[in-house]
């Protein structure tokens, strides 16, 4: 017997069949850590396809062949499932090092904690890919105009426009060190900026915002936003005399008012009130597409080991 196109969580077993007549097989196919199936095959089997296997797990497989109640000696072999480097991928870095290359919804884990999961949208082309995207916009469907509670929670499609949460942003961004990409753009026209440090303080804070040093091509709107706490239209954090969050219909880490405004209203070109970055299109454009994203600082590193491996 053999074990062939051995994966992750699936193995391919052939094997010769005896010349006597027979009634069938008695498959076990016992794990390393104990656990132990049993499978009934017919008799002119002579190939079974495994699957719902754990990765970088050992399996001993034995077969025995079986004619009405007796039962020949058993033939067995034994194959490790193909591990992945990261079992709970805590970010889209991580799930790219697991060979995840296409861009699209992902469960990550808080920490790598198995009980602490977040579907999130990672984007694996963008300069290398394994960003998590925390915020899109791209069509107006979803109103981001919304209150404190939901801007903790997070809300949205993450196939569509969403918004990540307060909440996981700060639990991922204390669990590394990220750097921030955004990346905007209007019809054919695309710029991006990025920080080489992002942190989401807790929130007792009201979730203040800590970048790094910028570079990029669309210019560095969001340092004017520096260590400022979060706001809503219904929690009021900014230095100005007035609400930003409900003069410019939107939320952000607004401070006395804005460069940024990427949570504001879609579509909508009225001084400061749309989907702005100062420094690209000013306060009097709203920006069609926007996202946000994140990945750990050290990723070079990481995808020279995967390119590596």
């Amino acid at each position: 017997m053999a074990a062939s196109n051995i994966q992750t969580d699936s193995a391919v077993l052939t094997w010769t069949p005896p010349r006597a007549a027979i009634t069938g097989y008695i498959l076990t196919f016992e794990a390393s850590d104990g656990d132990v199936r049993e499978l009934n095959l017919e008799p002119s089997a002579t190939l079974h396809s495994l699957s719902d296997l754990r990765s970088s797990t050992e399996y001993t497989i034995r077969l025995q062949a079986v004619f009405e109640d007796k039962r020949s000696k058993r033939i067995s072999t034994v194959f490790t499932t193909v591990g992945m480097r990261y079992r709970n991928p805590k970010d889209c870095s991580e799930a790219l090092m697991n060979g995840e290359t296409s861009s699209g919804p992902y469960s990550i884990y808080i920490s790598g904690d198995e009980k602490q999961p977040v579907r999130v949208y990672c984007d694996m082309t963008t300069d290398g890919g394994g960003w998590m995207v925390f915020l899109r916009r791209h069509n107006g469907k979803v109103d981001f105009y919304r209150n404190w509670r939901n801007y903790s929670a997070g809300f949205g499609d993450a196939n569509d426009e969403f918004w990540l949460g307060l909440l996981n942003l700060h639990k991922i961004t204390t669990a590394g060190q990220y750097e921030l990409r955004v990346d905007l753009r209007d019809g054919q026209e695309s710029v991006f900026a990025v920080y080489d440090k992002f942190y989401i303080a807790d929130p007792r804070s009201r979730y203040k915002i800590q970048i790094g040093a910028y570079s990029g091509t669309a210019g560095d709107s969001l340092s004017y936003h520096q260590n400022r706490p979060f706001s809503t239209h219904d929690n009021d954090n900014d230095i100005a005399v007035t609400n930003c969050a409900l003069s410019y219909k939107g939320a952000f880490w607004y401070k006395n008012c804005h460069r940024v405004n990427l949570m504001g209203k879609y579509g909508d070109s009225s001084h400061s009130k749309g989907i702005n970055w100062f420094h690209w299109k000013g306060h009097e454009h709203s920006i069609p597409f926007a996202e946000m994203k994140i990945r750990p600082v050290n990723f070079r590193n990481l995808e020279g080991r995967r390119k590596r491996s």
